[in-house]
């Protein structure tokens, strides 16, 4: 191989190694939500009945019906009845706020924009009594951006950018009880009812994991795949709910 050869290639693989580098440094601004963008997902959901899992998919129509400078309203809709569509406030980042001890709380945050391979940031929150036997529940969500990925669902191939979310929850229980037990006897003068009351008890705390992945396209404003999966306290999988991007209209 000549010097010349050599030059031009080692010259090649710069450009190359500094293509490679300005992919992987490049970030991702907040999307410009718009009324009328509209997307269909084919959303799978898989629950676990005991210890088998049951698999229903269903066609999602979702539609942005009013886009603020902060908030959006979303439209959601299955499209296999005639029911009127949910009408839901999202923030304009994709985030998903909720009353939490009444608090509007930031519950989900997929995206934290300017969007970056290697950043992370934490959502966590803590709900009192959110039923009759749960003293406490807390939820942790830590989100990565682990990078540029190229991923195939019914609408195409696309380059996005995947965001993976690993969390936990864990739940502190009321105290039961106290309880009354009645037992019958039988003597010479009939029979006779006797009680006697029970302790109280306080079921053990009980933790599960959580596990989510975003595949985000720009040019699509939101995602085109996401996988969402809830597991149980012992480790087996209570949820998974997955979705596909089948097609969309952007503004």
């Amino acid at each position: 191989m000549t010097k010349t050869s050599t030059t031009i290639l080692s010259f090649a693989g710069a450009i190359l190694l500094l293509a490679s580098a300005a992919s992987f440094a490049q970030t991702t601004s907040a999307p410009l939500l718009s009324e009328g963008d509209n997307w269909i997902y084919n959303v799978t959901e898989e629950k676990n009945f005991s210890g088998t899992l049951s698999t229903t998919t269903r066609k999602w129509a979702n539609s942005i019906t009013r886009a603020g400078t902060k908030t959006v309203a979303l439209s959601v809709k299955p499209l296999d009845n005639n029911l009127p569509p949910r009408e839901l406030s999202r923030d304009a980042d994709w985030s998903i706020v909720q009353n939490i001890n009444g608090k509007n709380t930031i519950t989900s945050h997929p995206y934290d924009f300017p969007l970056k391979p290697g950043k992370t940031w934490k959502v966590e929150y803590v709900t009192d009594n959110p039923d009759a036997r749960t003293k406490q529940q807390k939820v942790t969500r830590n989100y990565t951006v682990v990078g540029w990925v190229d991923v195939k669902v019914p609408a195409g191939t696309y380059h996005a950018l995947k965001v993976e979310m690993e969390g936990e929850w864990s739940r502190e229980f009321n105290e039961v009880g106290p309880t009354t037990s009645a037992t019958v006897t039988n003597g010479q003068t009939g029979s006779v009812a006797v009680a006697a009351n029970l302790k109280t008890n306080t079921p053990k705390p009980v933790s599960g994991r959580l596990y989510d992945a975003f595949w985000y396209v720009p040019e699509m404003k939101s995602h085109v795949k996401v996988i969402s999966e809830d597991y149980q306290a012992g480790g087996a999988l209570n949820k998974r709910i997955t979705e596909e991007l089948e097609a969309s209209q952007i503004n």
